[in-house]
Parts: C-alpha cells; sequence; structure tokens
C-alpha cells in the first residue's frame, strides 16, 4: 500500500473536496482522484461519496480513514525517532478534562523525568469527545475521558466504535468548588438550592452529543442554575471563583495544593446523578510505553492520596 495514497486520503476528508485537497497537495484534480480510486479498488471498499456538503466518507471509509490516520501518525512518530537519538528523548502525550487532580499528577510526573535529557510532551485539556477523537486519531497516544454514570453505556459504545481500550480511574461525587470567602463556604454539606442564587461556571464544550433529548437526562442541579457564566480555560475558572465570590463551579476532587494557591474550598452536595467516572483510554493496538506507564502511575498515586484526604 502507498502511505502517499493515505495521506491523500486524509487531505480529502479534512478539506471535503477534491479540487482543494488536490491544490493544497500541489497536484492536479485527476490525478488525485484517480489515486483515490486506485486506493479504493485496492481496499475493495468505496472510500468517499459525493453529497450537498461536497465529499464526505462512507461508513467503511470513516473506519478506514480511522485506520489511516493512525498508520500515519506512528509513520511520524517513528521518524521522528530516528531524526535525533532516541534513547535521549522522553515523549508523552495525554488529552484529559479539565480535572486539577490530573492536572496536578502529569506536573507531578514531568517534574520526576531527567530534566537533563529531552522532554517531548504535550498535555491538551478539552471535551471528553474531543478526547476520543484525538486517540482514535493518534493525535494522543493517552486519553482520559469524563461522564456522568448515567451515560456510561453511551460512551462504552462510543469506545466500541472507535477501537479504544478502557481502564476506571476514579468514580466520585461531584463537588462545589467556590471562594473561601463564598457566602456559602462555611456549610459543610449543601443542598443544592442553596446554590440557586449562586453564578455556576461551566466549561462550554462539556455537552454529550448524539444524544436525543428525550434520552438525555439532565441533572437536577443544572435545571435550575440560572445564573451561568460559559468558559472554555481553566484558568478562567480560578479568576472568576477568587474575584467573584458569588460563583461556584462542579468539578472533581482537587489537591489541597491547590486549594490554597487559589484559597478556594470544596463542598459536598445532596443533589441528583452526582456520580462521575474519569477512564483512561487508548488505542486497541497501542502499546504503553515506559512513560505512559509512569504517567498512570503517578496519575493513581495522586488520585489515592487525594481520596484518602477526602473521604477520611
Amino acid at each position: 500500500m502507498n502511505t502517499l495514497h493515505l495521506k491523500y486520503a486524509v487531505e480529502v476528508e479534512r478539506t471535503g473536496s477534491i479540487t482543494q485537497a488536490a491544490d493544497n497537495l500541489y497536484m492536479g484534480q485527476p490525478n488525485l482522484s484517480k489515486a483515490i480510486r486506485e486506493l479504493e479498488d485496492q481496499m475493495g471498499i468505496v472510500i468517499f461519496k459525493r453529497s450537498s456538503r461536497g465529499v464526505v466518507p462512507t461508513r467503511k471509509g470513516t473506519e478506514f480513514l480511522r485506520c489511516a490516520k493512525r498508520i500515519l501518525a506512528q509513520i511520524d512518530e517513528m521518524e521522528m525517532l530516528y531524526r535525533s537519538e532516541p534513547s535521549d528523548r522522553q515523549r508523552i502525550s495525554v488529552s484529559a478534562p479539565r480535572g486539577s487532580y490530573i492536572s496536578h499528577a502529569f506536573s507531578c510526573f514531568i517534574g520526576e523525568l531527567d530534566q537533563a535529557r529531552e522532554i517531548e510532551a504535550d498535555f491538551n485539556e478539552t471535551s471528553s469527545v474531543t478526547t476520543i477523537s484525538r486517540v482514535s486519531e493518534g493525535a494522543s497516544n493517552l486519553g482520559i475521558i469524563r461522564y456522568q454514570t448515567i451515560y456510561e453505556e453511551h460512551f462504552m459504545k462510543l469506545l466500541r466504535d472507535k477501537g479504544l481500550a478502557a481502564e476506571p480511574v476514579w468514580e466520585y461525587e461531584s463537588l462545589a468548588l467556590m471562594s473561601r470567602n463564598h457566602p456559602l463556604a462555611q456549610t459543610a454539606k449543601l443542598k443544592s438550592e442553596q446554590l440557586d442564587d449562586c453564578v455556576e461556571l461551566v466549561h462550554g464544550d462539556s455537552g454529550i452529543p448524539y444524544l436525543s433529548g428525550f434520552s438525555q437526562k439532565r441533572d437536577d442541579r443544572r435545571k435550575v442554575s440560572a445564573k451561568r457564566i460559559t468558559i472554555y480555560e481553566r484558568g478562567s475558572q480560578f479568576d472568576l471563583l477568587t474575584e467573584i465570590p458569588s460563583t461556584y463551579m462542579w468539578v472533581s476532587p482537587v489537591p489541597e495544593t491547590t486549594l490554597r494557591r487559589y484559597d478556594l474550598v470544596q463542598r459536598r452536595c445532596e443533589c441528583s446523578d452526582n456520580k462521575y467516572k474519569d477512564m483512561l483510554v487508548y488505542a486497541n493496538d497501542y502499546t504503553l510505553s515506559e512513560y505512559d506507564r509512569g504517567f498512570i502511575r503517578t496519575l493513581f498515586r495522586v488520585r489515592d492520596e487525594l481520596a484518602a484526604r477526602q473521604y477520611a
């Protein structure tokens, strides 16, 4: 199989147009169309079909392109390894939710690496759906996804469809994070109605696509959140929490060092559907590197230390 043809197909999918892909690849449209036909004949499938939106992959084509991206990513990785001394480079790539304990674990892991050697680390904080896409396409070797346990069946099916393996990291109750100056900061355990007059901070890309309005249950606490600020960066949430004492945010358990740094507290709350789960994901055919395993050990250590303090 010609790997150039794989690159051609991936570019056609990215642009949604044979003409635009040909321009980007600096080749003639007839030659690109011929290359795609040869690839389809070789694989025995139709990869693309024309629609009102342009050129789109078929169902089989989507599966093929996912594998093609993974192969091209592995080829790029091999080339990078052998351009310089492979033994001298410490590499890891992770996509994860905006969770303070995960970020803390990643920082601890990087701090434990040999700082005298090359370090190539990629830590992408994003939504669970984007994480699944990045891992399935080879953009990240490891991913951590987060979801309410009521949606577990949906996410497990999505992982199977994308060819990803999954291991549980942590199942926990979401906590209300707020400033130490928040009016409710001294309340050890909250009731959801106590937060009605407060301003909730929410990540704008945390929705779950593909669920109909009928099947997508809504958390009771969020139905009554009439005051809401949508954000996309974890740094912004700390600025808002510290500078506007009436704000709060639902989070996974936060390390004590982070709470002290921003003068925050986290409080349990009595509300429905408050169980969340974090899952480690990676491609079924991916072999964990020594650095992947090292990060996972650090992640579990940080989780265990935090859980012991939270639930002691």
